[in-house]
């Protein structure tokens, strides 16, 4: 970021852009709104009338990457900083604007001893991919949610699932057993029937929406952008078609990342740190960077009590020898890794499965620049 004349942070709204400018040399300062949906044409011939070269940057949102992508076809360097590294003082969080705001930016990228990282560009076919498969969570968050309504629904008139089988084991709700059970519930009042059949259509109507997600994933998941990273990735346990789809768009470019410990701390899966002088203290894990990612893998995970040493038999997903042997090699490690964790250790299920999760964002790095490598051949 040294090598430019004049540095322009800007807040970007969905119908405004405010910019603050600085020229390095002469201290110049420079500002411009932009209002009523302005073009990315627009902010590029005001940018070109100051001293040149210039760099730009927005911090990361709801507006997305069109400004950025757009900006650098017309040959502007642009960058779009992450929010979580953007420091903001006491005096900036009391006096908030989108002046301020722009001026924060402005004064981080001019600071050559600024924390403050760029977020990678994803191409318009990688984010639609992405939006595709945060889609398909939302929809699986969508059933379990109207299922859970219904099971609240049911508590409170006192009718619990507690069908047993031959061993003496719950059954598990929302199977055929359990849906003949609610058909034959009424309750007490008309008003709470009605309700319950409203909250019955619901779940039917958000399971029939997954399915149509699941579909238009896994016909996605085949084209030649994404299918030999999902072939190979799915061999891994805990990863099926659609978290392996979800991976890669998530990703999107598996070599911009320089070592494991820099993609468990984008799947925010690394403990916090609060230590001072002597002391250390580490948290909870920071939750920070790919939300998304996280829970699919955590997902994924929660059957890693019932994991054997056996490989994982895939059908239909052809890999290379390489792969093959990474994802066998990874199998076994994380499955002794959680056993080692819970029974040697004695840390809890839930900790030792996101323990493995961050290990197994690395094994996925690790198999995709493996594909990566062999695709450029």
């Amino acid at each position: 970021m040294n090598d430019y004349t004049t540095y322009v942070g800007m807040d970007v709204h969905a119908r405004s852009i405010m910019c603050k400018g600085m020229c390095k040399e002469t201290g110049e300062l420079y500002a411009r709104l932009f209002v009523d949906g302005p073009s990315s044409a627009e902010v590029h011939e005001w940018m070109a009338s100051l001293p040149q070269p210039v760099y730009s940057a927005y911090e990361s949102g709801c507006t997305g990457f069109w400004l950025a992508r757009e900006l650098r076809e017309l040959g502007d360097d642009c960058d779009v900083i992450a929010i979580s590294t953007l420091p903001r003082s006491a005096k900036d969080k009391q006096g908030k604007c989108d002046k301020l705001d722009a001026k924060v930016i402005l004064r981080e990228i001019m600071n050559p001893l600024s924390d403050c990282s760029t977020v990678w560009l994803p191409d318009v076919e990688t984010e639609a991919a992405r939006d595709l498969a945060r889609a398909r969570q939302d929809a699986v968050k969508a059933v379990k949610s109207a299922k859970q309504k219904v099971s609240s629904l049911l508590l409170r008139y006192h009718f619990v699932w507690n069908e047993k089988t031959p061993t003496g084991k719950l059954k598990k709700a929302w199977r055929g057993d359990y849906r003949k059970w609610l058909d034959k519930i009424a309750l007490p009042d008309p008003s709470a029937q009605a309700a319950l059949e409203h909250y019955k259509r619901a779940v039917k109507r958000a399971e029939e929406e997954l399915a149509e997600m699941d579909g238009l994933v896994r016909a996605r998941a085949e084209e030649p952008r994404w299918k030999p990273y999902v072939d190979a990735l799915v061999h891994l346990k805990g990863v099926d078609v659609c978290s392996a789809f979800l991976a890669c768009a998530e990703f999107g470019d598996f070599s911009r990342f320089a070592s494991g410990r820099k993609v468990s701390c984008w799947v925010g899966t690394v403990p916090t740190n609060s230590s001072s002088g002597p002391r250390e203290s580490h948290g909870g894990i920071t939750k920070a960077g790919s939300t998304h990612l996280r829970m699919g893998l955590v997902e994924g995970c929660c059957g890693i009590d019932r994991w054997r040493a056996a490989d994982k038999a895939v059908k239909g997903h052809p890999a290379s020898a390489e792969v093959l042997a990474i994802a066998g090699k990874a199998n076994e490690r994380l499955r002794k890794r959680y056993r080692h964790l819970r029974d040697d250790l004695g840390k809890t299920p839930n900790k030792a499965r996101v323990a493995v999760v961050s290990e197994l964002a690395r094994w996925i790095w690790v198999i995709g620049l493996q594909v990566q490598a062999e695709q450029a051949v």
